[in-house]
């Protein structure tokens, strides 16, 4: 099936990121692509464990039948879920558990997403609204017991844009069926203080050129379905 070029931003940590216990950035929609199935999401790794993602996506199902924008929190291979009645397990038969929560988030405004380790075990996902200083809970998830902190210094981090050209009516034809969505991931900082030592943008596979990742004062901007005569 034909799919725009996917957008990525790696981050390298420092050792003194090792284990930390919380992760977190800003999230800007710059430009709406409407009701479609995007999905903006800063992906990690557990030391000695698997691993999860949490973002926010344009437009899908919700857990109570809805559909609409919503925060998503996933980890590969967690044991259990609480504090959101929409988390739940298995997905495809894989050890997946994952958070999905309605989310009514609006375009130009910034949110702060933050993971953290909330109890042993237990790793819980908020988002910020910073306009409105109201912060909502997503949910959280267990982990088994051997896994550590978050594995950055070694295996790093990286946000990336995901567009579901499978659920377009009848798939994706031309490039100008790709709705255009632009958005800004801020910095990221572990345990509050750490900052990353430095960063990657990349696309990746994919049929056209109307995907870019760039740098900007205040974060990476990764767009996806840039009209062809603005690219």
């Amino acid at each position: 099936m034909a799919a725009p070029r996917g957008t990525y931003t790696f981050w390298r940590w420092p050792a003194a990121a090792a284990g930390a216990t919380s992760l977190a950035w800003d999230l800007t929609v710059l430009r709406d692509p409407g009701p479609t199935t995007y999905f903006w999401a800063h992906q990690f790794s557990f030391e000695g464990g698997d691993v999860g993602y949490f973002g926010l996506q344009a437009h899908d199902l919700r857990d109570d039948g809805s559909r609409g924008r919503l925060a998503v929190f996933s980890i590969w291979s967690a044991t259990g879920c609480g504090d959101n009645p929409g988390c739940h397990g298995g997905v495809e038969g894989e050890p997946f558990w994952t958070c999905r929560l309605g989310y009514d988030w609006r375009a130009g405004r910034p949110y702060r997403l933050r993971l953290a380790l909330r109890q042993r075990r237990w790793w819980s996902a908020s988002v910020t609204d910073l306009d409105a200083g109201v912060e909502t809970l997503v949910g959280s998830l267990q982990v088994p017991r051997r896994w550590g902190g978050l594995d950055l210094a070694w295996r790093g981090s990286s946000v990336w844009t995901e567009f579901y050209g499978a659920n377009v009516p009848g798939g994706l034809a031309a490039p100008e069926q790709v709705p255009h969505a632009r958005v800004r991931f801020g910095e990221p900082a572990a345990n509050e203080l750490t900052a990353p030592s430095g960063h990657a943008n990349q696309l990746g596979g994919g049929d056209w050129d109307n995907s870019l990742v760039t740098d900007d004062d205040r974060g990476v901007v990764h767009q996806m379905g840039i009209p062809l005569d603005e690219g």
